[in-house]
């Protein structure tokens, strides 16, 4: 099998091509004319092919090194393309950059990190994606994603690393008209004889959490409505048709018609942290975005008295 020519060597060809001589190709690229000499005698053996002939007492290309040194250009100015491409990649100024989010992140804590990233980051195209925990970190682990936006108090392996963003604490949401929606703080034992709407959706699934926040409250929740997404849910207590735990961060715009309310004496939190692999963690889009997620983490106020 033919050994892929030398790209050093198809250097020497072009310039010494472009200068006419094997001394100006040695100027102009810091050589001796002994070493572009031999680099051509080199590559004629590779090639089995002759390069360059005399022509007085100067040389001058045949035709066959014309070809070789045309193409030879095309190579290299694609290298050179690659080369400033990839130094751009480095400097976080293009490429691509994936990230995957829980649903209810996407109200406010994603969206204004991704503006804030693309203010710098303009020529990174960005693709987000939802994903709940499993499935995203299943995307991380296999380079699908560089970043996944994820509630859960599980411990990523020590392939992935996870950088905590916020606390998001759930919230009662009850009807305006509510027995109880004048008050300040509500305890979740109150709420044991109401309907009850939870999510329950591959992406937004909120049953067990409360189920299991009522059972440590002393009842067993009513549950009327399954729906599939915490904004739907909100808008079925604002009709009027039961109660439900919603997580602050899905509560980005609260609807008239609904009292918003902390739980008396703690309740369920979600702990939200951004993940990346070990190896890309010092990527520069990669370190980009993780900073922007820590700084909307930080903007994100709790709206609810």
């Amino acid at each position: 099998m033919r050994s892929v020519l030398d790209v050093r060597r198809l250097q020497v060809l072009t310039a010494v091509v472009d200068s006419g001589s094997l001394t100006g190709a040695a100027a102009a690229l810091g050589y001796t004319p002994s070493a572009v000499s031999q680099s051509m005698a080199t590559l004629e053996r590779e090639t089995a092919t002759v390069l360059l002939e005399k022509s007085g007492r100067g040389i001058r290309p045949t035709q066959a090194g014309l070809l070789l040194a045309e193409h030879a250009e095309k190579v290299l100015a694609s290298l050179r393309e690659a080369e400033a491409a990839l130094s751009a990649l480095r400097a976080g100024q293009e490429g691509r950059l994936r990230l995957a989010t829980f649903s209810s992140a996407g109200a406010t804590l994603v969206p204004r990190a991704l503006a804030r990233f693309r203010a710098a980051h303009r020529a990174v195209e960005l693709d987000m994606g939802v994903a709940e925990t499993d499935e995203a970190l299943a995307q991380l682990r296999t380079g699908r994603i560089d970043v996944a936006v994820i509630a859960s108090d599980a411990r990523p392996d020590a392939d992935l690393l996870a950088t905590h963003l916020l606390d998001d604490p759930y919230r009662t949401v009850v009807p305006g008209d509510h027995r109880l929606a004048r008050r300040r703080s509500i305890a979740l034992a109150d709420l044991a004889d109401d309907s009850w709407i939870v999510t329950a959706s591959p992406h937004c699934n909120s049953r067990t959490l409360v189920t299991s926040a009522c059972a440590r409250a002393g009842f067993t929740p009513r549950i009327s409505i399954e729906a599939d997404e915490f904004a739907t849910a909100v808008g079925f207590v604002g009709a009027g048709l039961g109660v439900a735990l919603v997580p602050l961060l899905a509560l980005g715009a609260i609807p008239g018609g609904v009292r918003v309310h902390r739980l008396r004496g703690g309740g369920p939190t979600r702990h939200v942290h951004a993940v990346t692999r070990r190896s890309a963690a010092d990527q520069t889009a990669v370190r980009a975005m993780l900073v922007a997620l820590v700084e909307s983490a930080r903007r994100c106020a709790d709206p609810a008295p």
